[in-house]
Formats: structure tokens, sequence, C-alpha cells
């Protein structure tokens, strides 16, 4: 191709470009990357779990300060030297993120295919999908808490911020080409005012709990227009101090991050006000070390700045790294250490073979956006579309996987059934949600929350083995009683709080309405409405001290005197949190091929207290009602089992809910446990009622 005719491309700039540019916006500063160090490290220690540094995640703000910064003065400088255009600055940062991106999401997906869940390996291929789209922060804001249990199931959480730091590189340059031609001074004040207002805007998310807060790019924002106001006032010398004002500024700031990263905890709201001080304390950490000679130079030596430009590929690999050990069980702070260290043996190669090399390759703005952007979103599709036809990629494993998945991998919840069944607010048709002899003419009620609904199964034997038709009513974290709390303990759970009231009381009034309804089945996990502290304060679901109990008369009392009979499910035991995954870890895990997957009864009957309590005292209220013994049937003397006549109970990443083989096979285990207690609990119940077939 002519010279006059080769296309275009941005790695360096045209001759035109003014050298005689010198500011503080034209030269590299290594204190940056001294601080990229910092901000990094607290992460991973963080993340790692080391108690010392709780508060670590304050540096992804400390991120979003340095991104504002740097990126604001490559602007500045590309417009002072007439060369900035959209196309450009898009295509250098695709090249800059994108390559070990991509890599790094490639190999954790290889490594969730050998050793994870297909659920997870689902979860993952959309996780990537949204990455690949720069919305990965809005898909796990729709999937965990920043802090929850669960958060540890993803290998790629850390991508949240990543998305957010993307999508301010989509808005930030159109402002700066609108203001290209103001005065410097309308740009401070213009970026001044913005920060004003985001700031606000974040505290005022934080204090009304909006869901989703610390992922969101309108709760972040503030901490990168931070950085740009920065950059805009440091920009052509106007910022001037001596050297012992940059000593203090750097120590002040330096101080106030330590403080975050040693004081704040998972409780901590974020963003809001608490973010604002590690914010603050980059800003001063930027600013002073611009002229500060000694305390400067933790930031600037040799180790700091280049473990600084190592960064990038470093928090990439960090969190998947992380997961791999959890998932291997190697936790502990010597596994988290080691952790740590393979992390960084993988990211040197990451900076030295990819992240560097395809940075400085010639990329044009066409050809960026088809192999760094386009091409790899239709990957992520297609990955998506072939989990989706093979139920979650578990069509290309062996048998033993497959009839895993099945057992476990699908629950209840998850069928077409449940679909349109489960958790619904108003009462469903009884012709399309009821189980048992669904032609008998005497009718009963399947009333709970989700550890009903998750015995399915079982009432469904008994509705055939009784001649009843059971129509099942069950709504997620929502005890059977007529009156629920109004108000929820937590007002993250307000809603759900109305809407359990307005069910149980819709169920109710069916019951009370239905004369065929003969019976009446409940099951709930107990324990979890009840004040078990017995405290004056509401528990999250709203109950105080003695409600649970209180309520559940009252709803008994209405039913028997209006006629029906009422039977008791006492659960089933909630598994302990090392024993979750169990069964399925036989498989999927080297060296557990052999676990026996038992737990001691005695952590079964610890738990067990409370939803005994509360039970002994309805039935001693209410003779008339009948409790099936469920809590105990996967436990003898000694232990309790996560598995059944060959069947794993538990539902994948889950140690409360029965899997779909667990709630088939629970009421066999339950005639083995109690082979005589349904039929004289039937006969009492039957007392003095005309039952038809």
């Amino acid at each position: 191709m002519s010279p006059q005719h080769a296309t275009k491309t941005f790695t360096t700039p045209p001759a035109s470009f003014k050298q005689t540019y010198t500011t503080h916006i034209n030269r590299y500063l290594p204190h940056v990357d001294g601080l990229r160090a910092l901000a990094v490290l607290a992460v991973i220690l963080c993340h790692a779990k080391f108690s010392m540094f709780s508060g670590g995640f304050v540096g992804v703000d400390i991120f979003f300060v340095i991104s504002g910064y740097v990126v604001a003065r490559s602007i500045l400088h590309d417009q002072e030297a007439g060369v900035f255009s959209l196309k450009r600055f898009y295509t250098r940062r695709l090249a800059r993120l994108a390559p070990a991106l991509y890599l790094v999401m490639a190999v954790t997906f290889g490594f969730g295919v050998l050793y994870c869940l297909p659920s997870n390996n689902m979860e993952l291929a959309k996780n990537i999908g949204y990455v690949s789209i720069f919305l990965s922060n809005i898909y796990l804001s729709k999937q965990t808490g920043y802090f929850d249990l669960a958060a540890d199931q993803h290998p790629l959480l850390h991508t949240w911020s990543l998305s957010v730091e993307e999508q301010i590189y989509l808005i930030a340059p159109l402002a700066f080409v609108l203001l290209a031609k103001r005065r410097l001074y309308i740009k401070q004040t213009v970026a001044i005012a913005v920060t004003v207002l985001l700031t606000l805007a974040s505290c005022w998310l934080v204090s009304r709990g909006k869901a989703g807060a610390y992922y969101f790019l309108q709760g972040r924002a503030f901490e990168f227009t931070l950085g740009i106001v920065l950059a805009l006032f440091a920009t052509q010398g106007k910022l001037q101090f001596t050297w012992w004002v940059g000593e203090l500024l750097s120590l002040l700031g330096l101080g106030i991050v330590a403080w975050c990263v040693i004081t704040y905890r998972a409780s901590t709201a974020m963003p809001g006000g608490n973010a604002i001080w590690p914010c603050v304390g980059a800003v001063l950490i930027l600013l002073g070390a611009l002229r500060a000679r000694y305390v400067s130079r933790l930031f600037t030596n040799r180790g700091a700045t280049q473990l600084g430009k190592l960064s990038y590929s470093l928090y990439l690999w960090h969190f998947p790294v992380l997961f791999a050990f959890g998932r291997f069980q190697l936790t502990g702070a010597w596994n988290m250490a080691l952790a740590m260290v393979c992390a960084l043996l993988l990211t040197i190669p990451t900076y030295l073979y990819v992240e560097q090399p395809l940075r400085r390759q010639q990329w044009t703005f066409k050809r960026a956006i088809l192999q760094l952007w386009l091409v790899p979103v239709m990957l992520s599709i297609l990955l998506i579309v072939v989990g989706t036809l093979t139920n979650q990629f578990t069509l290309f494993t062996g048998a033993r996987y497959q009839r895993d998945f099945r057992e476990s991998g699908q629950t209840v919840f998850s069928d077409s059934r449940g679909k349109k069944c489960w958790g619904k607010v108003d009462v469903t048709a009884a012709s399309d949600c009821s189980v048992g002899d669904v032609s008998a003419t005497t009718k009963g009620v399947f009333w709970g929350d989700s550890h009903a609904y998750h015995l399915i199964d079982f009432i469904d034997a008994i509705g055939k083995r009784k001649n009843v038709a059971i129509h099942d009513v069950a709504f997620t974290m929502c005890a059977p009683v007529e009156n629920s709390p109004e108000r929820a303990g937590d007002g993250a759970f307000q809603r759900h709080a109305e809407e359990c009231r307005a069910h149980d009381k819709a169920v109710m009034n069916y019951i009370l309405a239905t004369p065929d309804i003969k019976f009446v089945f409940m099951s709930a996990v107990w324990d979890l409405y009840a004040d078990v502290d017995n405290t004056p304060e509401p528990n999250l679901h709203g109950y105080v001290a003695g409600e649970i109990d209180k309520e559940l008369a009252a709803t008994i009392g209405k039913l028997e005197a209006a006629g029906k009979r009422v039977i008791l499910l006492d659960d089933i035991p909630v598994a302990p949190a090392e024993m979750e995954n169990c069964v399925a870890n036989r498989l999927y895990l080297p060296g557990h091929a052999a676990d026996l997957c038992v737990y001691p009864r005695k952590y079964a009957d610890d738990r067990y207290v409370e939803p005994r309590n509360i039970l002994n005292r309805i039935t001693t209220r209410f003779p008339q009602v009948a409790v099936l013994h469920t809590y105990e049937v996967p436990c003898d003397d000694k232990v309790c089992r996560m598995e059944l006549l060959g069947t794993s109970l538990y539902a994948h990443n889950d140690r409360g809910h029965l899997g779909a083989g667990g709630s088939r096979i629970y009421f066999e285990a339950y005639l083995q446990k109690h082979p005589q207690e349904l039929d004289e609990a039937w006969r009492q119940l039957s007392q003095g009622l005309v039952l038809s077939r």
C-alpha cells in the first residue's frame, strides 16, 4: 500500500506534535505508579482476608482517583498538542485494557470447566458477556453484594470496577471535547461543580440503602472527577508550594489511606461519605509527591514503580487465583500468601508478553473495535448460547457429572412447575399448582417458605397415599401465619415484608373461604422468624421475641375453629458451611473422592433447639395438631448425612435447600426413618372429618 493511502494509526503522534509542551501533563510521574502499587496491595490483602487490611477495598477508590487524574492529563496533553480525537482515545483505552482482560477471563473459564459446578460456569459465562459490553457491575449487582458470603463464588467479582472505569471512559472524553475551547478556569469550575453534585448523589444513594449503590457508576463517578479536578489545577504548574509542604501533604494523605485500610470493615457503608476519605488521601499523595523530597521515595523507588506498572495485570489475576485456592479449600494465611505469589507469577508474563506488546501495536480504530471489542462480544454471546443449550455445559461431561447435575444442579424451584407456582404473591390457581391425588374432592393446602416448597415432592407423595389434592402456596422467607409483621427489621427487606403480608392474608382468606380444604400443611425455617436473642428490637423479618409463637397460634386457632386440620413439618437440617457441595466435590475436586460427607448430629441438634421449642409450645396448646418429623431424617444417633439412598440431598452451593434429587427421595427416606408416623398422624387428624375420594 502506498504511503498516501496508508491507514492512520494512533500509537505515535504525527510530526506536527508540539514538542514544546513541557508542563506537568507531559512527563512521566513515577509516584503515580507507586500509588497504584499501594492501591493494588491494599485490595489484594483485603480479598485474601488478612484482617489487618479489612478496609483494603478502598484501593479501588484510589484507583478511580488515579484513573481520573491520568486520563485527564492525557486528554489535556493531546488537546494542547492539537492531536486529540475520540477515536484515538478509545483505541488506546481498548489496547490498554482489553488483551490482558480477555486472557484472564479465558483462563478463568477454563479453570471453571475443570473444577467448578455447572451453575457457577453458567454464571461465569454470563459475567464474561457482561464484562465484554462494559456492564459487569450491573450484572454483579443483581447477583451478590460485594461482601456477601456468596461473593466468593464469583471469580470475576472484581471486574465490576473495570466496567465502572470503562463507563467513565465513554463519558469523560465527551465533556473534554465540549469544553475544549473554554478557558482553564471554566473547566475547573465545571469540574468542581460536577464533583460536588456527584458526591452528594453518592451520599444520597448510600443513605437511602439503594440496591447496587456499591457497584454503580453514579455512586463512584465523583472519585474520577476528583482526579480530573486535580489534573486541571496541577496543569501548567498552577499549584506551587515548597518541598516541605509536599512532605506534609504526602504524609497526611498516606495517613488517611492507612487509617481507612485498617479501620474500614465490610459493614462500612460505601461509597458515599466514607469513600471521600481514601479519595482525599489519594489526591494529597498525588499532589504532595510532586514536590516532596523524602516521603515521595516511598512511591518512586524502583520496587514501587515496577509493581505499579504491573498493577493492572496483577489486579486482573489476583481474584481468580484467590478463587481457585478457595475452590481447592486452600485457605488460611499461608495459603493466601502463596496465592498472592502465584498471582504475581502469572502477572509478570501477562504484562511482558500480552499487555505491553499489544498495547504498543499500531491499532486503527476500526481494527481495535473489531478485534478488541466486537469479536469478543460475539464469542461471549456464543458461549452463553452454548451453555444454555447444553444444560450449563454438562452435555460435554461424563455420565456421573450429568447425574450430579440432575440431582443437585437442578431444584424444584427452577423447573417449569416452580416458575409457575413458587413464590407468587397472589394465590395461584389450584388447577395449575396442586399435587397429590389431584382428582380427589378432599383438598389440602401446603403453606410456608422455601423450606416448604423444596418438600413439594414429599407433599405430593402424601397426597397420593392419602387421596388428597394439595394446593401449594409457598412464598420465599414468609412464615405461614395470617399476620406477618408490617415492617421489616431491615429497610432493604421492607418491600418483601409487604409482599409477604399480602400473600399470607390472601392465603388465609382462601383457606377459610374454601370448605373443601380440610388439611393445612405448614413448613418453614421456624427459627428464622424467632428472635433467639430475645431483644426488644425486631429481627431481619420484623419479628420480635415471642411474636412467631403468638401469630402461629392465632393462625392455627382460627383454622381449627373453621374445621381445618393442621400438620406441621419440622424442617430439614442446615448443614455446616464446610460441608457445602461435599458430594459434588467428590467429582470435581482432586483428592476428595473418598470424602464421607457427614457431620456431627450435635450440630443439627444445637440448631434444632428453637424450632423444637416453637413446635412443642404449639402442640401443647393445640393437641390436635400433628407434627411430621422430617428434620432428623438424614441423621442417626451420631452423624447426619449429606446424601441418602445413594442420592445427594442438597442443591449445589446450598447447604439448606434440597436439590431435585433430594426432594424426590426425601419421602422414601422419611418412611424408612418413621414408618408408622404418617399413618398415626392421619388417624389423629381424620377424627371427626368426613373425607371424600
